[in-house]
Parts: structure tokens; C-alpha cells; sequence
């Protein structure tokens, strides 16, 4: 016969729900980016009767959302022991997409501009003229 001895552990208690922010609203959230980058950004994204559509925020999210799934994953363990917050998670992740959508505004190439937009703006690249848009690009954690 074997005797087995049973060692009493503490468990730590797992909170039902973890506290703090649940969302992050990346691109251009409201009171973050001037009006003016604001008009251009949905310009651009959604297009015009001039402007052809460059979906740079769906492309972004859609190309990148595995990248924030697993990261959440990762983050759901260090959350529920403790290990760090969910707005310290929120905070990553609003970095982390932000600079997604800052590269593809700066990669997009099609469609490509006309041939006048290209001798007016002196550059091929469709969403880049100044810089200005792709450097707005910010989030925004919701509580």
C-alpha cells in the first residue's frame, strides 16, 4: 500500500472580471487629431468623387488583427495573476495598432495617385504629403 500525503495550497482568488479599461479607439479619436487632419483621413480612407477609397484603417486592423488576438491571450493570463493591468494592456495594444496604421498609411500604394496629384505633391505615395496624417495617428484607452 501506498500513502499518499495531500499538501494543502493557497490559492489565489481569480477576480470574476478584470477592472479597469475595456477599449481602445485608435486612428483618429475624437479630441485627438486637429479638424482638418480629421476631414483628410476620412477623405482618403472612405475616398470622394475625386478621391479614390485607400481603406488604410481597414487594412491595418484587418492584416493585423491575429497580432492583437494572440496578444490579448498573452495578456488575459498576466492580468488575471496579477501580473499587470488591463490598462497597462490597453495602453500596449493602442501603441502597438497605432503604429500598424502609421506603416500603412506610409506602404499603401494603390491606387495610385493621378499623374497631376504626383507632379503637385512631388512624391508617388497616395496618403503621404506632408507627414502630417500619418504623425496624428494616436489612441485613445475608453473606461
Amino acid at each position: 500500500m501506498f500513502k499518499v500525503q495531500v499538501k494543502r495550497t493557497r490559492h489565489r482568488r481569480i477576480p470574476k472580471a478584470p477592472t479597469g479599461p475595456s477599449r481602445v479607439k485608435v486612428g483618429f479619436p475624437a479630441g485627438t487629431a486637429p479638424g482638418d487632419i480629421m476631414d483628410i483621413a476620412i477623405w482618403n480612407h472612405f475616398g470622394t468623387r475625386t478621391i479614390p477609397e485607400r481603406p488604410f484603417l481597414d487594412n491595418a486592423m484587418r492584416d493585423n488583427r491575429d497580432k492583437y488576438r494572440d496578444a490579448m491571450r498573452r495578456s488575459a493570463r498576466k492580468i488575471l495573476r496579477g501580473e499587470t493591468s488591463m490598462s497597462t494592456v490597453m495602453q500596449l495594444l493602442g501603441n502597438r495598432a497605432a503604429a500598424d496604421i502609421s506603416n500603412e498609411i506610409e506602404e499603401l500604394s494603390t491606387p495610385a495617385n493621378a499623374p497631376s496629384t504626383i507632379r503637385q505633391k512631388g512624391s508617388e505615395n497616395p496618403l503621404v504629403d506632408s507627414g502630417r496624417m500619418r504623425n496624428s495617428v494616436t489612441f485613445k484607452v475608453d473606461r
